[in-house]
């Protein structure tokens, strides 16, 4: 049996006085984490989903976090996770 997972990156840019508040915020999403920061309050995110409709969920919540200034997909790739018998 396998399930589809999807792997997605996003590129978020937020006010760097709210970067660690922001990210913490990432790190809650199930399936979020916080690839890389910058000071200038850049920040690379991973998703690990089920299906589309969760990615597009996820970016909603993202940019509606307080400090967010815009949330921008950057890669998404779908494969078959095999299920060990």
């Amino acid at each position: 049996m396998s399930e589809l997972a999807h792997i997605s990156s996003l590129l978020l840019r937020a006010d760097p006085n709210k970067l660690a508040t922001v990210c913490r915020q990432i790190e809650s999403l199930p399936g979020g984490a916080v690839a890389l920061t910058d000071p200038n309050g850049k920040i690379i995110v991973t998703l690990e989903t089920g299906c589309e409709k969760e990615i597009v969920d996820h970016m909603n919540t993202l940019s509606l976090i307080d400090g967010v200034v815009s949330a921008a997909l950057v890669y998404h790739e779908t494969f078959h996770e095999s299920a060990a018998h």
